[in-house]
């Protein structure tokens, strides 16, 4: 039987991040620089009233000035780039199980690729988002997005619970 650890006492990661989740992890700290560069080179053409809230189907349904897009830009950007730099630092993260000698490498990578994935499913609503002002549309993105988002959750849980099953 395996001794449940405390946060300062979980062993040191010593896995080694896989090549798909590492070219995700990149790929999501790109597209975040990439749409919010996007965003402020249309930023100037934009109209002094821009969509601030969209309904199911991706219609505009409320208005607002045009630096309201920035505030969304601003707290996403910091979402974004939050969770890509935390999924780097498994150790920490709270989980559904309690941390063993045995099975604290398993959690840890499960842990990572759920928060890479989620880092991946707020691209695309961010994208979503600022298609939708600079564009018009948007709505299948944001719908993607949050699929990807409630996906990338159901099955890290279902991970991170076979996970703590893992002894070494």
């Amino acid at each position: 039987m395996s001794t449940i650890l405390t946060k300062s006492q979980r062993p040191a990661r010593t896995y080694t991040t896989g090549p798909v989740t590492r070219a995700l992890r990149w790929f999501s700290v790109l597209s975040t620089l990439g749409i919010t560069a996007w965003l402020l080179a249309r930023y100037p053409s934009l109209p002094s009233t821009v969509a601030t809230h969209f309904d199911a189907t991706g219609q505009a349904d409320d208005w607002g000035p045009r630096w309201s897009i920035l505030v969304v830009a601003g707290i996403m950007v910091v979402l974004s780039l939050g969770i890509t730099a935390l999924s780097t630092r498994p150790r920490g993260f709270n989980y559904p199980s309690e941390i063993t000698e045995g099975n604290a490498q398993a959690m840890y990578r499960e842990g990572e690729r759920m928060l890479v994935w989620t880092a991946l499913g707020m691209q695309m609503i961010y994208l979503g988002i600022v298609w939708a002002v600079i564009v018009g549309g948007g709505g299948s993105l944001l719908a993607i997005g949050l699929v990807g988002l409630i996906g990338a959750s159901v099955v890290g849980i279902i991970r991170l619970v076979r996970a703590a099953r893992t002894q070494s």
